[in-house]
């Protein structure tokens, strides 16, 4: 091989689709990855008790339950214990009567008085259940600010609360808050953990870099937060009745704007959640999020399509400019320099983002992941309309 700087126009025009594919993969898809990092320590570092003349907003956590009453035994008594500096209540709202249920919250309720369960009617038809029960809970919240989770969650912290009232409390405008909520770790051993712990953080990695850049549009259930009259004023889930899913997406969609949402990410703020089926329960939400995904705006989400578009062109370009001129150092050496930088930027950015979302460890797994992730975002669309009647009421 020889070093040659008289090479063909289109050696030329090869080369500079390799540079510039992998400026726009390391600047527009990787670089935003980092900002979670530093989100992260600037809420934790902003996570100081409030200021004494300030008056906290009243606030009411919604728990969902689908008859899970070992979850409210691990859940509740955590919630009862919160640290916040104003009043709050625990409203638990359950899908259908349930003795076991309303047994174990009349034993808690002589002691806790901030402590009410309401449910839904068994016979309920033609309505998302769960949107029923979550307006209900909602309606019979006196808070100023709606805190939701589900039974599934675990709060380690008893300082929960007052991470995802802070933004409310430091700010009037502030109308609605988004958490973060992270499967139990080490509980999902199954084949294809490592593809399903990198697709759940690039799926949160996606809307929280987006509501990062002031384009909020999702959320997640476990782990949100926004004020009772803006639900109200949006009449509550109405526009997306029929449709079963939607919650946190679709509805997040409706009343998130740039100067209304704030994204919490301290350490005290993190919600873990029931994980032992992981395997099962992340494909059918993503199957679920596709499906919903076709009614809420996609310009936030194309970044991460970008990304991954972006290393097959390089693979392409590359492999068309080595064989142009393939005895010629300068090709080789720039087609390889480029191709260190996108991997070395996949590896430094992706590790980041596990890491900042608590993450499982991954290293020579990510290019791969990265580069097939859009072809299993392509099989959960369609996943998601052959299961029409699942989705839509």
């Amino acid at each position: 091989m020889t070093f040659n700087l008289h090479i063909p126009v289109l050696t030329y025009i090869l080369l500079g689709t390799c540079v510039a594919l992998a400026l726009i993969f390391c600047l527009y898809y990787i670089l935003p990855l980092f900002r979670l990092g530093r989100w992260r320590r600037h809420c934790n570092e902003e996570a100081a008790p409030l200021d004494p003349d300030a008056t906290a907003a009243s606030a009411s956590i919604v728990v969902y339950s689908r008859d899970d009453v070992h979850g409210l035994e691990r859940l509740i008594p955590e919630l009862l214990g919160q640290d916040y500096e104003g009043d709050y209540e625990v409203v638990v709202v359950n899908e259908g009567e349930s003795a076991e249920v309303r047994d174990y919250i009349d034993s808690l309720q002589m002691a806790h008085r901030n402590l009410y369960l309401t449910h839904t009617p068994d016979g309920a038809r033609n309505l998302s259940r769960k949107k029923l029960a979550l307006t209900l809970g909602i309606k019979a919240a006196r808070g100023e600010v709606v805190v939701l989770t589900t039974a599934t969650s675990i709060v380690k912290s008893n300082r929960w609360l007052a991470e995802m009232m802070r933004p409310f409390n430091n700010d009037a405008a502030i109308e609605l808050v988004t958490g973060v909520a992270i499967p139990v770790e080490g509980e999902d051993c199954a084949r294809g953990r490592r593809r399903r712990s990198f697709d759940f953080i690039a799926d949160c990695a996606t809307w929280l870099t987006a509501a990062l850049r002031h384009h909020p549009y999702r959320g997640m259930e476990q782990n949100i937060a926004y004020r009772r009259e803006l639900f109200f004023n949006n009449k509550g889930f109405s526009r997306s009745l029929n449709i079963q899913h939607g919650d946190d997406d679709i509805f997040v969609n409706e009343i998130a704007r740039a100067d209304n949402t704030a994204v919490q990410l301290s350490d005290e703020s993190i919600v873990r959640f029931d994980g032992d089926i992981f395997n099962i329960t992340y494909g059918e939400d993503a199957a679920r999020r596709a499906f919903t995904g076709r009614h809420i705006r996609r310009g936030a989400r194309r970044r991460m399509a970008v990304g991954s578009l972006a290393i097959w062109l390089w693979i392409i370009a590359a492999a068309a400019t080595v064989y142009a001129d393939p005895t010629n150092w300068l090709t080789a050496g720039t087609v390889a320099v480029t191709g260190l930088a996108i991997l070395t930027m996949t590896f430094l950015g992706w590790r980041s983002a596990m890491k900042s979302l608590n993450g499982r460890s991954l290293l020579l797994t990510l290019p791969w992941l990265v580069m097939t992730r859009p072809f299993r975002k392509f099989y959960y669309r369609l996943r998601s309309r052959k299961g029409h009647n699942l989705t839509y009421l």
